[in-house]
């Protein structure tokens, strides 16, 4: 089995090289239930060489979009997307709405997967090396996703941990990069489910080195994984068993508590050593396409409290708006009551708070109907 140290390449041809890699591939995959093998940094130099034969790419600061189904809900593939540098959604304006790169619904569609009923996804990335893109950025910084338990709330903001700590979070976010890199060098020639920015890992082909693997174990679950190296566990968010309309994963900067040298570091963009950084949330709609919104990271906004006045069949539904926040009227019927509240109709229109009791007009002829309003 072939060893990969500092400073060292594997012998031989180009031609020699690759099939080394793929033994290397093959002794890992007849391990068994053993931990699965980690290729190094050095490996994937050695892929790099061959970049004719691995469309699949990544760099510091790039962020994945990973997508999986879990038992009993598992499918015959598993995809990592490179949605491009943190830096894109990080400094897009307050307020904008960008649709995910190098993304599309047809690379989650059949036969890449069977529905997009209970498929779970996370989005992560790390920075290390500096970079005139992330100028003042401690190394070990990590982008990663919170998911919501309601469209409409904000996720409550994520822990910041030590340079140490984070390191090791880093390292799992790597594995995944690096084995979806491996994987596209396998398959070897580009297609529609293996390209510059995406890559389709099958699970009967490629058992070791799946995105579940780092991101969840899939052997014995004694691994260290992405989701359990990080304490708060909760990277991941899974579309409901009967997924309509949208559910929506927040996005933070997680800047280390320290450099690693002692000294602790600032969160520049809310000035203490407190809770990371939120930048926004990604949307994933039923139709399969994602979108990205800027927000302020400013206090979550408060619940609205909703008072109803009807007139033969207008009703009004007021509150007392938060400057610069957006509303939307959601509203059901008694049969609707048994669904989740991100599948209830909504009305076209928006609202923007200013700070004043803002009124949303809805006119039926329903004998009863029941009405939310969502924030974002």
């Amino acid at each position: 089995m072939w060893q990969i140290v500092p400073g060292c390449y594997l012998p031989g041809s180009t031609l020699e090289k690759k099939n080394n890699l793929l033994n290397m591939k093959l002794i890992n995959q007849q391990r068994g239930g053993s931990r699965p093998l980690v290729l190094t940094a050095f490996a994937l130099f050695t892929l790099a060489e061959m970049a004719g034969a691995q469309p699949f790419t990544y760099k510091d600061s790039d962020l994945c979009l990973g997508f999986r189904k879990v038992t009993p809900y598992s499918d015959n593939n598993q995809v990592v997307v490179n949605i491009g540098q943190a830096s894109t959604y990080v400094n897009a304006a307050i307020g904008t709405t960008l649709p995910v790169s190098a993304f599309s619904a047809s690379q989650l569609a059949s036969p890449t997967f069977a529905s997009l009923n209970n498929l779970s996804w996370s989005v992560f990335g790390w920075f290390t090396v500096p970079s005139a893109n992330y100028p003042g950025y401690p190394a070990y910084t990590l982008w990663l996703t919170v998911p919501r338990t309601d469209n409409a709330v904000r996720s409550a903001d994520a822990n910041r941990y030590g340079a140490t700590f984070q390191s090791i979070t880093k390292g799992k976010m790597v594995s995944i990069f690096l084995n979806a890199a491996f994987v596209s060098h396998d398959i070897g020639t580009s297609t529609a489910y293996n390209t510059a920015t995406f890559v389709r890992e099958s699970i009967a082909t490629y058992p070791t080195h799946l995105y579940s693997v780092w991101m969840g174990d899939l052997l014995d679950g004694t691994t260290g994984t992405l989701n359990d190296t990080w304490p708060d566990n909760n990277l991941e968010i899974t579309t409901p068993g009967a997924f309509s309309g949208v559910v929506r994963s927040d996005l933070y900067e997680v800047r280390p508590l320290d450099d690693g040298h002692g000294g602790m570091v600032v969160d520049p963009h809310t000035g203490t050593t407190g809770l990371a950084y939120y930048v926004g949330y990604f949307e994933f709609n039923s139709n399969g396409t994602i979108t990205f919104t800027r927000q302020a990271a400013s206090t979550m906004p408060s619940q609205v409290t909703l008072k109803i006045a009807r007139t033969n069949n207008a009703s009004t539904i007021s509150f007392l708006s938060s400057s610069s926040v957006t509303y939307t009227l959601c509203f059901t019927n008694s049969a609707g009551l048994n669904t989740p509240v991100s599948n209830w109709p909504s009305q076209s229109g928006t609202i923007t708070g200013d700070g004043t009791t803002k009124s949303f007009q809805d006119a039926t002829t329903d004998p009863m109907r029941f009405y939310l309003v969502q924030e974002q």
